[in-house]
């Protein structure tokens, strides 16, 4: 009961907010992409609440989000109970931090990964689970340029190490192509991603979703759920064919950069929501 009354200090809620919108790169969020994207936007209403707070729930167990005296429910008005206190104060901090004059929901990532959680998962499961592994096909990091060429050199490089991993993470290696069909996977390759994803409760498997949605490859998002790839780290490793095509003809202004800030702040975000899944608040971020 401290503990949970610890949660529901403004000052406390402020502090953790702040050190967990930094760990995400939020400066992300006031770059030219998000200026253009606020533009675009409609406000969805003005904001209607004065404060965001966390409470233990009161049935059910988990955590609870506040919005002054309301319950935070999910678009299909379920309850949105969160697992970890942890995560709700990430989920409160978005509420905390939009602006007076309206709610922009494209500005809080966690709220959205947590809907859907509560949402699509239960019901959805299976479906997501079989195209994960169809894509597994055209997995980003199998698909691979002409042998011999530049690129197909520094995809050698930088992305079987990842594959390496992958054997002795998962117990099977995915195969490479260059063909422009993909590279059709293995029975056993399938049969082994697909035991790691049935693992995965639903909170994670929502996260994992939304990285291999992002960076167009499974592997990368359980390398990024298993803490062996950071953000950076990742980001570099999905911009490798980009780059390259950069160092050949050059930055696009108001397109290559607005996609790099878009595609930082949802691996960032997916990211961030499964670490809070364990995150102790005792802990540093």
């Amino acid at each position: 009961m401290a503990m949970v009354k610890g949660l529901l200090r403004k000052d406390s809620l402020h502090k953790l907010s702040w050190r967990l919108l930094q760990s995400m790169s939020t400066e992300s969020a006031t770059t030219k992409a998000e200026e253009i994207a606020a533009k675009k936007r409609k406000l969805e209403g003005r904001r209607f609440y004065e404060k965001a707070s966390v409470r233990a729930a009161e049935e059910g167990g988990g955590y609870e989000v506040l919005l002054d005296h309301r319950v935070l429910r999910t678009p299909a008005k379920k309850a949105l109970r969160l697992p970890t206190p942890a995560l709700a104060l990430a989920l409160a901090a978005e509420w905390e931090w939009q602006d007076r004059s309206g709610v922009r929901s494209f500005t809080m990532p966690l709220v959205r990964l947590a809907s859907i959680t509560i949402d699509q998962i239960p019901t959805d499961k299976e479906k997501i689970i079989a195209t994960l592994l169809k894509y597994c096909h055209t997995d980003a990091l199998c698909c691979r340029a002409e042998p011999g060429s530049q690129l197909a050199g520094k995809q050698t490089k930088y992305w079987d190490p990842l594959l390496d991993w992958a054997e002795k993470e998962v117990g099977a290696r995915p195969v490479v192509s260059s063909s422009i069909f993909g590279a059709s996977q293995p029975q056993h390759v399938l049969d082994a991603l697909e035991k790691t994803l049935r693992n995965l409760n639903h909170w994670e498997l929502a996260a994992i979703d939304s990285l291999a949605s992002s960076s167009r490859s499974l592997v990368i998002a359980l390398a990024i759920a298993r803490n062996h790839l950071n953000v950076d780290k990742a980001l570099d490793i999905i911009r490798l064919e980009e780059e390259h095509q950069i160092e050949e003809w050059g930055l696009v202004e108001g397109g290559h950069d607005i996609d790099i800030a878009d595609l930082r702040v949802r691996i960032s975000a997916a990211s961030i929501f499964l670490r809070l899944l364990s995150y102790s608040l005792d802990e540093k971020l």
